[in-house]
């Protein structure tokens, strides 16, 4: 009998030391930045050293003749967002990413205006079946699926100069950390994670 008992005292502990140390690796596989690790993202991010003429993104007459409506996705915040010695009031954006020497900025934009321009500090790519998790497609009725049709023959198989691209996919995580607010934008296959610090 103490035998026994011995052998499942040992079977608990091996067992409790096997799951401790699976999940001790599981942690080390978060992308995530750790807590600590803002101050220093923060510091070593620099503003644009450069500005739009008259607020006018150059590329944006392309985005609208290649995507059948507006691609940018609309962004509301109801806090003051601060990078540096900008501050983003509160309000509406349509949020552009784009590169420019050799880095990846993020175009905050008022009525078709780049208002602000914010560095990301770091990318990634879109897992497969993300948006399809996020956002879950119900089953289209037999009109909705005419009129999808329809609108792909017209905007997609109608003549070359009327070809259209569906609109990239977008998602925004917005993360209290603390003392910085942490978003991390998803559109289309990739991610970008932008920093601001709290009033």
């Amino acid at each position: 009998m103490a035998n026994f008992k011995n052998k499942i005292i040992i079977l608990t502990f091996i067992l409790t030391i096997f799951f401790s140390i699976g999940l001790v690796f599981a942690n080390e596989n978060d992308l995530k930045p750790k807590m600590g690790n803002y101050d220093e993202i923060y510091s070593s991010l620099e503003e644009a050293d450069f500005d739009y003429i008259f607020g006018i993104d150059p590329y944006q007459p392309d985005d609208y003749t290649i995507y059948m409506h507006s691609p940018y996705p609309l962004f509301r915040t109801g806090v003051s967002l601060v990078f540096k010695s900008k501050t983003i009031p509160p309000g509406y954006y349509l949020l552009t990413p784009r590169e420019k020497n050799g880095k990846t900025w993020i175009l905050f934009k008022e009525n078709g205006r780049v208002s602000y321009v914010i560095p990301v500090y770091k990318e990634d790519v879109v897992y497969e079946g993300f948006y399809e998790e996020k956002f879950p497609r119900k089953k289209p009725t037999f009109f909705e699926k005419i009129r999808k049709k329809t609108m792909d023959f017209i905007g997609t198989k109608w003549g070359k100069k009327n070809q259209r691209t569906p609109i990239p996919e977008a998602y925004i995580e917005f993360n209290d950390t603390g003392n910085y607010w942490d978003m991390i934008l998803y559109y289309g296959m990739k991610k970008y994670y932008v920093l601001f610090k709290k009033e």
